[in-house]
């Protein structure tokens, strides 16, 4: 692929946009995914795979099929599909302002993370090399957290 993301940035101002790109025909789009050795490789692939047991999408690319314990295997091309083309968008809040996010967002944030996409998670361990997967909070700790501050833009404001 051409690219993964671009970084702008100029003084104090930093931006870091993501790639996206059409999967299979017109009608699906996929994030690819960079997990890189030594690095956020392992806590990457458990996620996914948890994930999608959850139902979130990440396939094989090359293949089209979900990703498995089984067909996964260092230096496969994978990417998290959404079915949609991004030509739609919203506004919705977001912290103290309003921006434009996809009209099919909550199925986007279903693909990356599965059904309890609107759950808060913590990262698990820290520093390079270490594994970092997702880990689940109690009720109680979700509730404090999401109802503790700005509302994350999962959160519907209408």
């Amino acid at each position: 692929y051409p690219f993964f993301r671009v970084d702008i940035s100029r003084g104090a101002f930093s931006f870091r946009a993501y790639s996206v790109y059409p999967y299979h025909g017109n009608t699906h789009s996929f994030y690819p995914r960079c997990n890189l050795a030594n690095f956020n490789n392992e806590a990457h692939t458990i996620d996914m795979l948890q994930y999608n047991k959850e139902g979130a999408n990440h396939r094989l690319v090359n293949t089209d099929e979900i990703l498995t314990k089984t067909n996964y295997k260092d230096g496969l091309q994978i990417g998290t599909v959404f079915n949609t083309t991004l030509d739609c968008m919203i506004e919705r809040q977001f912290y103290f302002t309003m921006i434009y996010v996809p009209c099919e967002y909550e199925m986007i944030l279903q693909a990356f993370y599965g059904r309890n996409w609107n759950r808060v998670e913590k990262r698990g361990g820290s520093g390079r090399n270490k594994i970092r997967v997702s880990l689940k909070v109690s009720d109680g700790e979700n509730n404090q957290i999401l109802n503790g501050g700005p509302k994350p833009l999962c959160a519907a404001t209408d």
